[in-house]
This record gives structure tokens, sequence and C-alpha cells, in this order.
């Protein structure tokens, strides 16, 4: 019998799309996100909550209420 492949869930499809965008294009806003992935404002916000709480990527501030996305931050 085969072992079932248990596709990635959605969370982790979008995490991966955002790191990879970040990676090629540099730091964006979430607007920024937004426009180059597709994704609705809400999945690309909660992808950047997960990614920053892991440290997969940084938030810098650059106006109120509005942040720079960058890949890296704290060490593992």
């Amino acid at each position: 019998m085969k072992p079932a492949i248990t596709p990635p869930s959605s969370s982790q499809s979008v995490d991966r799309k955002m790191l990879l965008l970040l990676r090629r294009n540099g730091a964006q806003t979430i607007e920024g996100l937004t426009m180059l992935t597709g994704f609705e404002w809400g999945q690309v916000f909660m992808s950047v909550d997960r990614l920053s709480r892991t440290g997969k990527v940084s938030l810098t501030p650059v106006y109120p209420s509005e942040y720079r996305v960058s890949v890296g931050g704290a060490a593992h």
C-alpha cells in the first residue's frame, strides 16, 4: 500500500509563495504583496503574521499603520 501524500494546506502554499516573491522582488508592503500574489489582503496579512512569528520575515515600520515585509529576521 502506498503512503498517502497529503497536499500542503492552503496556508502553507500562501506562505511559500510569499517567501518566493519576497526573495525575487525584495521587501514589499502588505498591499504590494497583495497585488503581486493575487491573494486577498487577509490571506497576505495572516501569512505575514505566521512568517514573522517564526522569524522567516521581518517587519519594518514605513508609515503609521504600514510596514515593509522582508525575508529574514530573528535568528532561528
